[in-house]
């Protein structure tokens, strides 16, 4: 009799012992550095807006008025040529395809004051020529030719880049050309609507986040914005030699000298004034520029503005590995496993993590944030545990310097290196004896 009631017991104590399944909690914990980082000197870049990061994780590295809507110019048609490429990738539209210009198109094709290629009126010009056209030379005429083609009217293209960039979480952008031609100059293609003058605006922000969706959704671009010259129409009678307007390209006025700048489109009208989106590497190291407005009197002034801000990243910043893939980081090396074989699990990284940083920085200069995904701040799993379940996510961050990103933050895990299977029958029910004594008491 006296067995058959501890056997009840214990079967009670199981039942009311939690069973299965992983605790949930959402919470940050900090590791706190020693030692705050050492910044480089940030230059004074004479513009109205700027901004430099690393296109691959949308890391910030210097920012100056980024986040004012100001007019872009023919920035703009970095989101053109990335729906262009969009419809090129999904079969919808070949390079070899012709396209012929209506006649506001061919109209504004002969307008000096504009950037533009000569066109005929009845002339048929491939996909391919007229995008190297408006990547390199800044054709806005080629830009419209291709908007027709890909949407069937300018007011329609318009709709799909004002979806684009709504899709990438741009909230301010105002659009209504497919060029970055002021409202005065489209006549009846005047975005419905909209005021006379209208033009083109977005943050320095949110053009760096478009060339960075451009760099990473499509790098052939850099195969195109790399040219300095080409030929328009070759071996026909539009053959025009035309040229780049991004004087940083090798061989240019502007080329710097120590890094290779291969990328990506300027922007100028009377409202944006000299504007320039570039892109340079230097050591097997890419960042990206925005640069609005620039001031001065120099005509090469967006450019070395530019320079300046390339420079002071790649002088006083570079790419640094963290962690390595498989490493346990300080204070989450494990977590405890209630009910489980072992009573813990070793937790690591599930990737190397790197981080852009002032040259000189150490791991004393670094911050981790973990945020608890799985067991909840204690860290307490309950068995049985897999391996490779996440448990925590984990970021670094600059001591003493809040780091932003543009576009989604790249995201590291911690996890589980081995599993933890549920411990025997007897070990159970001394943790489940064990715990309801506690928990009495």
């Amino acid at each position: 009799m006296f067995k058959k009631l501890v056997q009840y017991v214990m079967v009670g104590l199981l039942a009311i012992a939690p069973v299965g399944g992983l605790l949930s909690a959402q919470t940050t914990k900090v590791a706190a550095a020693s030692t705050p980082v050492s910044l480089p000197t940030t230059p004074q870049i004479d513009a109205s807006a700027a901004i430099a990061l690393d296109p691959a994780t949308g890391q910030v590295l210097y920012e100056q008025n980024a986040d004012q809507a100001l007019p872009i110019a023919s920035m703009t048609k970095m989101i053109t040529a990335y729906i262009v490429l969009a419809q090129i990738k999904q079969g919808k539209l070949t390079w070899e395809q012709t396209v012929k210009p209506d006649d506001l198109i061919y109209q504004l094709s002969q307008n000096k004051d504009l950037t533009n290629v000569p066109l005929q009126a009845d002339g048929q010009y491939t996909v391919k020529a007229l995008f190297q056209a408006m990547m390199v030379a800044s054709a806005n005429d080629a830009a419209m030719m291709l908007a027709n083609q890909v949407a069937g009217s300018q007011k329609d293209f318009v709709d799909l880049m004002r979806q684009k960039v709504a899709d990438w979480g741009i909230q301010d952008a105002q659009l209504y050309s497919v060029s970055g031609l002021n409202n005065e100059f489209l006549g009846a293609e005047v975005y419905p609507d909209s005021p006379a003058d209208a033009e083109n605006e977005m943050s320095a922000a949110d053009v760096a986040l478009i060339a960075q969706k451009l760099l990473a959704d499509y790098p052939e671009i850099l195969e195109t914005t790399k040219q300095a010259h080409f030929t328009f129409g070759a071996q026909t009678s539009d053959e025009t030699a035309m040229s780049t307007w991004n004087l940083m390209l090798p061989g240019e006025n502007n080329a710097p000298q120590d890094y290779v700048v291969d990328g990506l489109k300027t922007g100028t009208t009377d409202k944006a004034g000299d504007c320039f989106t570039g892109t340079a590497t230097k050591d097997g190291q890419r960042i990206l520029t925005v640069v609005m407005h620039a001031n001065g009197e120099d005509t090469g002034r967006r450019f070395i503005e530019t320079n300046k801000l390339m420079q002071y990243v790649f002088d006083g910043w570079e790419q640094k590995q963290l962690a390595q893939a498989n490493q346990s980081l300080a204070p989450y090396k494990t977590a405890t496993v209630k009910y489980g074989r072992q009573k813990t699990v070793q937790l690591i990284t599930n990737k190397a993590i790197s981080m852009w940083v002032p040259k000189g920085t150490t791991a004393a200069n670094i911050d981790w944030h973990y945020q608890a995904v799985k067991g909840g701040a204690k860290r307490q799993l309950e068995a049985p545990i897999k391996k490779n379940v996440q448990i925590v996510q984990v970021t670094p961050q600059l001591n003493g310097v809040t780091t932003r990103y543009i576009g989604q933050a790249p995201q590291s895990q911690l996890r589980t290196k081995t599993a933890d299977p549920k411990a025997n029958l007897f070990v159970l029910i001394g943790e489940g004896i064990k715990e309801f004594f506690t928990n009495l008491f």
